[in-house]
C-alpha cells in the first residue's frame, strides 16, 4: 500500500517537489557551494616501493628474475579517489619507439593494474614499449610529438604522460576504500634500469568525515 505523501521546504515558504511523468523529482543546481564544512581534500603521492612516502619512488629497477611493485595503498582513515596518473620517463639517448633504449621493446613489460577487495584488476599489462604509455594516456600522437631533452639530466631523452582514469570509472577514478588492503600497483616484470627517470606520481582527492 502507497502512502501519499507530499515534500515542502523548511523555510514556511511551502514550496513543494516536484515529479515528472518518469518519475525523476525536479531538482536545480545552485551555482555556488553551501557554507558547510569541505570533507574533501587534494591527493597527491608517488607509488612506492613500499607504500610510503618515504618509500622509494624510482621505478627505473630490475625486475626481471624477481617482480618489482610500484604502487600507492589505501588509508586508515580517509577514502582515496585516485583521478590521474602522471608519469615521466627518461634515458640517455633518443629511444623511440622503444620503452628505455633503440633496440627492442620489453619483453614482459610493466603491469598497472588496481588491487582491490574482489582481487586484481589489470588496467594494462602490456607496457613494453613508449607507444603503449601513450596509447594508455588516450594519446594519438606518435612519439616524436612529445619527447624532450634534458628529462632528469643534461641531454637526456624523455617524455610525459597523463593517463585519465576516470575513463574505467566515470567520475570517480579509482577508489581506495578506508580500512582496506586496496591498492593501486606498477609492476615492473623486465630490466628496466635503462631508464634515468622513471616515476609515478597518483592525483586525486581524499574523502574523509
Amino acid at each position: 500500500m502507497s502512502l501519499n505523501s507530499t515534500l515542502i521546504d523548511g523555510s514556511g515558504n511551502k514550496y513543494k517537489a516536484k515529479v515528472s511523468n518518469d518519475n525523476a523529482l525536479y531538482t536545480t543546481s545552485l551555482p555556488y557551494p553551501p557554507f558547510e564544512t569541505q570533507l574533501t581534500r587534494p591527493y597527491r603521492r608517488y607509488l612506492t616501493d613500499d607504500g610510503t612516502t618515504t618509500g622509494s619512488n624510482d621505478i627505473g629497477v630490475d625486475g626481471s628474475s624477481t617482480t618489482q611493485s610500484f604502487y600507492v595503498q589505501a588509508d586508515e582513515n580517509s577514502d582515496i579517489y585516485i583521478l590521474s596518473l602522471s608519469i615521466i620517463i627518461g634515458y640517455a639517448s633518443s629511444g623511440k619507439p622503444y620503452l628505455f633504449a633503440d633496440g627492442t621493446a620489453l619483453t614482459n613489460g610493466l603491469k598497472l593494474f588496481y588491487e582491490s577487495t574482489f582481487g586484481e584488476n589489470i588496467i594494462d599489462d602490456e607496457l613494453k614499449s613508449n607507444s603503449e604509455f601513450l596509447r594508455l594516456a588516450n594519446n594519438n600522437l606518435v612519439l616524436s610529438d612529445w619527447e624532450v631533452r634534458h628529462v632528469g639530466a643534461l641531454n637526456d631523452y624523455g617524455y610525459f604522460c597523463q593517463i585519465d582514469l576516470n575513463i574505467f570509472s566515470p567520475g570517480l577514478g579509482v577508489k581506495l576504500d578506508r580500512g582496506s588492503s586496496q591498492r593501486l600497483v606498477m609492476q615492473v616484470r623486465d630490466d628496466a634500469t635503462a631508464a634515468t627517470t622513471f616515476n609515478v606520481q597518483a592525483y586525486g582527492f581524499e574523502r574523509f568525515e
